[in-house]
């Protein structure tokens, strides 16, 4: 479950220099190129709805909703990147991740913020280093039953370790907050080892996050932004499942 942990910090100095070579950016670029259809109206979908929320809520404000623009279209533009198995989902992601955790913090959404940094330090940064998330990105599955208790067992105790946490602090939804954290840190493991299952994970988490964000802005807090970003997760969910390019039909090639 952790190799891919264990090989990128075994390996630091010598993928770091991947970052460094020559014509990054440019590569980084390319790996926008060949996505589906779909994939490509879900960005310009999701930057409309971006911009709806920029202009509704700048005036009431404006700092935090131009970072809450910006991380709702990186975040985007992160998870559209994995169903497509694309190498610019790792820097997408710790961008947004930033920006996200900055307006969850801001809004009291702790669990959401603790999410971001979470993805930031233990799925991002682990993403860009690691060459298996770099060209020719591969999907694998479950091969044992084991596996599926494995992971569950894993969510289970981080469940316990964040309901426990939160309970310690004044966050009034100590359940949802725990339980969405839980999963996100669950598919996050999954993601980093490319397992396809990460996607029944995303799929529930994302109802999840749109019911706490929905939640936040009843409380008289939160953006906008965000519920549309997490709305459109739930449709790249849905493409990673169906699509004949999804993790559930074809492996990437060169």
């Amino acid at each position: 479950m952790f190799s891919r942990y264990v090989d990128v910090l075994s390996n630091l100095p010598q993928y770091s220099k991947n970052i460094f070579r020559r014509n990054y950016f440019g590569w980084l670029i390319s790996q926008c190129r060949g996505w589906g259809r779909f994939s490509y109206g879900l960005l310009l979908f999701n930057l409309v709805l971006q911009i709806i929320s920029l202009v509704q809520s700048f005036n009431t404000a404006p700092i935090q909703s131009i970072v809450a623009f910006i991380g709702g279209n990186l975040s985007v533009a992160c998870v559209i990147g994995i169903s497509n198995r694309s190498g610019i989902q790792g820097w997408a992601g710790a961008l947004s991740a930033v920006c996200i955790a900055s307006v969850g913090f801001v809004a009291g959404n702790y669990a959401t913020a603790c999410e971001q940094l979470g993805y930031l330090l233990f799925l991002d940064l682990f993403c860009i280093l690691d060459p298996k998330w770099n060209d020719n990105i591969q999907a694998e599955k479950f091969e044992k039953s084991s596996e599926w208790l494995y992971y569950a067992l894993f969510f289970a105790g981080a469940w316990v370790v964040f309901y426990y946490l939160f309970s310690m602090t004044n966050d009034p939804r100590v359940f949802l907050d725990s339980l969405n954290l839980a999963m996100a840190v669950t598919g996050s493991l999954l993601e980093l080892n490319r397992k396809r299952e990460q996607y029944f994970v995303w799929t529930i988490a994302s109802l999840f996050t749109i019911a706490l964000w929905t939640q936040t802005m009843l409380q008289g807090d939160g953006n906008f932004s965000l519920i549309f970003s997490y709305s459109v997760f739930f449709l790249n969910d849905m493409y990673a499942f169906f699509s004949t390019r999804g993790w559930f039909r074809t492996a990437k090639t060169k």
